[in-house]
């Protein structure tokens, strides 16, 4: 009983706690830790992991991710990255999730050969109480294994942009004429063997002036690519073949076998089978080819064999014509004129004669030549002229210059572009052919029957070689036409000549130092003067042929207009001692970028001469005064100037009158009493004048003159001393007699007084 009683004391007690102990409904508690690695690429790896909760998200906090990563087969290579825990809300049970994302560009350990399985394991650290950090738990329990291309090249392209000197002289009515300096700057290298899948397209001229000899010179050379290509080609290479003359033909495009070897095969079939004849087109040849590079990734090659220079073209163009019709087995004009866009083909003959052959509206063929003829039909119409006149130069130039332009999609689209010339140079122009080329990034060479098979084998293991590929632009649009840029092969500007562009393609050599730096003179000109910014942006795709990001510099230059010419006006070319006088000099051009100018004396002694042009003359002699630009330009003028002394030394005087009559009250000025000697004497001033009696004639000084005043009738002795002396110090005197009468109307009569 007692027993009894005392299982019910407990379990009335154990009621009790449970009914005051505080219960949510819906409540489902997280207890487990886990964590897992989501995602892993080359450039980072990203997961996430939880912690308990108590379900008021007060649970367990992660602190941080050490992610470990080591190769799967090498020992004590493993690497540790820290990766800080991001928190995202907890949810309804409180379990706490976080997640994190770990940078791996350029962080993963290093590891022999060109693939590498390396196994990830993350270790999730919190926060003790007491401040310590503690691994709280590891995950997954099986390592995350990735496998990747491990890196066998740090290849990599950097450049510089400078003027040749820090400004530009623009010329009077011209231009200001610079050299910009693209230099590439190679870095890193290739360890060891890079081969990506590669594009090669082989266009192979087979116009009539391929003879017999030389065709089967150029099969050879074929089929020795072919070989080189089939022991080195990888699984995922494209090749083709397109043979042209005046038109594309027997063309072997990308797939059209099952593998690369058969491929390979079948271009070797192809190519032993070619014959020779018609024109020579290299626009249609080389467009054809570009349409065929459609992977932006892969190394794109044309390996272009001609032997001549092209004389065809086909191209759709405005032309205007005269109607004809057909009566009988005649052609005659209608009287009308049409003007159309038509298919139109260009084309030189070999008697130095071009043609254009079009069909009219009508359907009748149609060929006009540029001495004049018109022909329909083959067959030339009654005195017929085209009226439509055209020199053999003009079709020239734009056959060359749409090749040109189909290089320079080439290029832009960085497919690049290996020529050869296959014949002598009355045969193959190979500036023109060097030119082409390299607009598309490569080069060209010349072929001979004796050397053109090992040309097609270099070209072919250049198109095998680990290369960075890309162009440079130069934008020119923001100039306002202010700022022009030359073609030069290297260098070339698009239709609308808003952008420069440079292409280029840099090969590795594996386990060797990088390339030299590869520098590209870029010829600029300047209409004004000012001061200009030049940016240039690289764009390139790396020996794996993967688009690296832009990278863009600049450079300034000023552009001035010197001092051309420095010119006089009018001046004193003789001064005296003493004298002083600006001499006034034009500058042209009068908008001169800097007009400043430097004043010099040959003799600052005789005369000196101040930065504003004014001379002093300071002692006799002769004395050349030079201006000079201090722009660098150095204009200057002369002016030579003699300076003398034009003192006349005064030896003697006397007054005019052996005697001076006055009327009381009467007033003389002394000096104009006395005759100077010489007249032209210097110093001609009176240092004193003095009178015998002052009480009938006074002297007063006012102003620095002398004068006589007659007070009285009387009269007196009146000596003027001259401020000058004799040469041996005696002063220079004259005197005279000044008699003062009275008046006419005062009278004569009654005594002098004493006074006569």
């Amino acid at each position: 009983m007692k027993r009894w009683r005392g299982w019910l004391l407990w379990g009335m007690l154990f009621w009790l706690m449970a009914s005051l102990w505080p219960m949510k409904a819906g409540v489902v508690y997280a207890d487990q830790t886990e964590g897992a690695i989501t995602f892993v690429s080359d450039e980072k790896i990203e997961g996430w992991a939880t912690a308990p909760g108590s379900g008021n998200g007060q649970g367990n906090s992660i602190r941080y991710f050490m992610i470990r990563i080591q190769p799967k087969e090498q020992s004590g290579t493993a690497v540790s990255y820290r990766a800080e825990a991001v928190e995202t809300p907890a949810d309804r049970n409180g379990e706490k999730k976080y997640t994190f994302s770990l940078d791996m560009r350029e962080n993963w350990p290093s590891a022999p050969g060109t693939r590498e399985t390396y196994q990830i394991t993350v270790d999730a650290y919190r926060v003790l109480g007491n401040g310590k950090e503690d691994v709280y738990f590891s995950f997954p329990q099986t390592p995350y294994q990735y496998t990747r291309q491990t890196e066998a090249s740090t290849a990599k392209l950097d450049f510089s942009l400078s003027f040749s000197q820090p400004e530009y002289a623009k010329p009077p009515n011209g231009n200001a004429e610079g050299r910009l300096d693209v230099t590439l700057i190679p870095q890193g290298a290739v360890s060891s063997p890079v081969r990506p899948p590669i594009d090669v397209v082989f266009v192979f001229d087979v116009s009539g002036s391929m003879t017999w000899e030389k065709l089967s010179s150029a099969k050879t050379a074929l089929r020795s690519a072919v070989d080189y290509f089939k022991a080195h080609s990888h699984p995922n290479d494209r090749f083709a073949l397109i043979p042209f003359s005046d038109s594309v033909r027997d063309i072997v495009p990308f797939g059209d076998q099952p593998n690369v070897a058969a491929q390979l095969e079948k271009i070797r079939t192809v190519g032993d089978s070619l014959t020779a004849g018609g024109g020579t087109n290299y626009s249609a040849a080389l467009s054809l080819a570009q349409s065929y590079f459609n992977d932006p990734v892969r190394k794109k090659y044309v390996i272009f064999l001609t032997d001549g220079m092209p004389t065809t073209l086909n191209a759709t163009e405005t032309i205007t014509y005269r109607e004809v019709e057909r009566i009988l087995w005649f052609y005659y004009y209608t009287g009308e004129k049409i003007t159309a866009p038509l298919p139109l083909t260009y084309e030189l003959y070999t008697n130095g004669t071009a043609g254009i052959r079009f069909t009219d509206k009508r359907g009748f063929s149609r060929l006009f030549t540029s001495d004049g003829w018109d022909y329909v039909n083959d067959a030339d119409v009654p005195l017929g002229r085209s009226d439509y006149p055209f020199r053999y130069g003009s079709i020239e130039k734009k056959i060359r210059s749409h090749a040109i332009s189909v290089a320079k999609a080439l290029g832009l689209n960085n497919i690049t572009l290996y020529s050869i010339g296959f014949g002598d140079n009355d045969e193959v122009d190979m500036d023109y052919l060097r030119s082409l080329s390299a607009t598309a990034g490569g080069e060209a060479r010349q072929g001979t029957a004796q050397n053109l098979t090992a040309l097609f084998q270099q070209f072919s293991q250049l198109a095998t070689t680990p290369a960075v590929t890309g162009t440079i632009r130069i934008p020119l649009s923001s100039f306002g036409g202010n700022v022009a840029v030359a073609e030069n092969g290297q260098v070339w500007l698009d239709e609308n000549k808003q952008n420069a562009y440079i292409s280029f393609s840099i090969p590795y050599e594996v386990g060797k130092p990088a390339p030299a730096p590869i520098t590209i003179p870029v010829s600029v000109s300047f209409k004004q003067k000012g001061t200009y910014t030049l940016t240039a942006e690289l764009t390139y795709r790396d020996v794996y042929g993967q688009l690296q990001p832009p990278i863009a510099k600049s450079a300034t230059i000023s552009i001035v207009v010197k001092v051309h010419s420095l010119t006089f006006g009018n001046y004193e070319q003789t001064m005296n001692v003493g004298q002083m006088q600006t001499i006034p000099v034009t500058i042209e051009p009068s908008d001169a970028t800097n007009p400043t100018l430097a004043w010099t004396s040959s003799d600052p002694n005789v005369a000196s001469v101040d930065q504003n042009g004014t001379v002093t003359a300071l002692k006799p002699g002769t004395v050349t005064i030079t201006v000079r630009a201090t722009d660098g330009g150095n204009s200057s003028a002369s002016a030579v100037i003699k300076v003398i002394d034009p003192y006349v030394a005064l030896t003697g005087m006397a007054f005019r009158n052996p005697v001076i009559y006055m009327n009381p009250g009467d007033r003389l000025e002394v000096a104009e009493q006395i005759r100077f000697i010489p007249e032209n004497a210097t110093d001609k001033t009176l240092r004193s004048v003095t009178s015998s009696d002052s009480r009938f004639v006074d002297v007063v000084q006012e102003n620095g003159r002398w004068y006589l005043e007659a007070v009285d009738v009387g009269y007196a002795y009146v000596t003027a001393t001259a401020n000058a002396r004799t040469p041996d110090g005696r002063p220079i005197q004259a005197s005279v007699w000044v008699f003062v009468q009275p008046r006419e109307d005062e009278g004569g009569s009654g005594s002098s007084g004493g006074r006569w």
